[in-house]
């Protein structure tokens, strides 16, 4: 599926890079990239935002937090440009940036290799010039090891993730991307196969090029990054959890933490191997119960209303310190704000809602009045995980 969108948008991306001017990429824009952490996108909005000399914001995989909202204003960007899907990058990020009145966009696809090819497909029709001589780094899309190593190649680079079943992503080298630099990571989990005919299909497509080979090795060090990622990611997952009832969640918590355990294990016996494998199956359980948990709070707080209001002043309450920090006046937002909790107290929920509402319209003029200000200052956001 994911190959055939690629010939699907082929031709026309092709004739709109031959006709779009240069100079449509204004350089002089604040552009922030929002991505998670997933070290598949993140890598990728990395060397995207690089070339672009934009910002990288990020945020913990499919948790919301409003610190990063916050984060973000501290740039008062022009753009936002969203790289990952809502499970990833939560949709409560696109109502802030709509608040603030802020432009963005989202690029993703159905995973981390379809949202590879959206990023490539906007980068060249809104950015053209940045692949003139770009170096294109093709690597595992779950290797975490082999991403790392992707990342810490020199140069203007963009990653192209493949595995043994999506090869053909390789298509596209020589044909949109008109590379002559191509360097290969081969890793443990890429089969030999598979890095035989990715290498064949890039011979055929880049000509008189120069392609490269990088062997990526197993280490202890690396392991250790993958189990402690795992675990990180699994404590998110409880956190988010709390409180909440999700019948499939709890034996994915418990897969998750048996993994990790014979993760610990094999990395003890000196398995790395079979640890580094292990690890990166326990990531993957705790991210479906991040998923999970994120629906069921969109459900708790659509039927709790009392819960959704304190959340939004939180919200305000966040980002109204951003904006004192550079002097703006906030008396009349404040004062909103704490007439909206006086009236959550009593159950007039009405009352509060109109009283929030103007909070965050006075909000956005003020944020918008003085985004010269706040930019000049480039405070940084508080960061923090938050919950959605």
């Amino acid at each position: 599926m994911v190959v055939k969108k690629v010939f699907a948008w082929l031709f026309g991306i092709l004739l709109l890079v031959s006709i779009v001017p240069l100079s449509q990429a204004d350089t002089n824009l604040s552009i922030v990239v929002l991505v998670s952490d997933n070290e598949a996108d993140s890598a990728l909005a990395e060397d995207f935002a690089d070339v672009l000399s934009a910002t990288v914001v990020m945020t913990p995989w499919g948790v919301y937090d409003t610190n990063v909202s916050a984060e973000i204003m501290s740039y008062a960007p022009d753009k936002v440009i969203i790289i990952g899907g809502p499970d990833a990058v939560p949709r409560d990020y696109e109502t802030d940036l709509n608040d603030l009145g802020i432009t963005h966009v989202r690029w993703y696809g159905g995973d981390r290799y379809g949202t590879n090819l959206d990023v490539i497909k906007h980068a060249l029709e809104e950015y053209p010039e940045l692949f003139e001589n770009v170096k294109i780094i093709i690597a595992h899309g779950r290797d975490l090891g082999g991403i790392k190593q992707a990342k810490g190649v020199e140069g203007k680079k963009f990653i192209l993730y493949v595995d043994n079943n999506l090869i053909n992503q390789t298509e596209i080298i020589g044909t949109l991307l008109k590379t002559k630099n191509v360097v290969i990571i081969k890793s443990p989990l890429m089969d030999n196969e598979t890095a035989k005919r990715i290498r064949e299909r890039v011979r055929e497509r880049v000509r008189n090029g120069n392609i490269t080979e990088e062997n990526l090795e197993i280490t202890p060090e690396m392991v250790w990054q993958a189990i402690e990622l795992a675990i990180n990611r699994t404590e998110t997952a409880k956190e988010m959890l709390d409180n909440l009832s999700i019948p499939a969640a709890p034996k994915l918590l418990e897969l998750a933490e048996k993994k990790i355990q014979i993760a610990n294990e094999s990395y003890n016996e000196g398995n790395y191997g079979k640890a580094y494998g292990q690890a990166i199956a326990a990531k993957a359980h705790a991210e479906a119960i991040i998923k999970l948990a994120g629906k069921e709070w969109k459900n708790v707080l659509h039927a709790r209303v009392n819960i959704q209001l304190e959340r939004e002043i939180y919200k305000l309450e966040v980002k109204i310190k951003l904006l004192e920090k550079a002097g703006i006046d906030v008396t009349e937002i404040k004062n909103r704000v704490e007439s909206a909790k006086i009236a959550i107290q009593s159950g007039d929920y009405d009352t509060a809602k109109e009283l929030i509402e103007q909070a965050k319209n006075m909000f956005r003029d003020a944020f918008i009045q003085g985004r010269g200000k706040i930019r000049g200052m480039n405070l940084p956001g508080e960061k923090g995980r938050g919950r959605p």
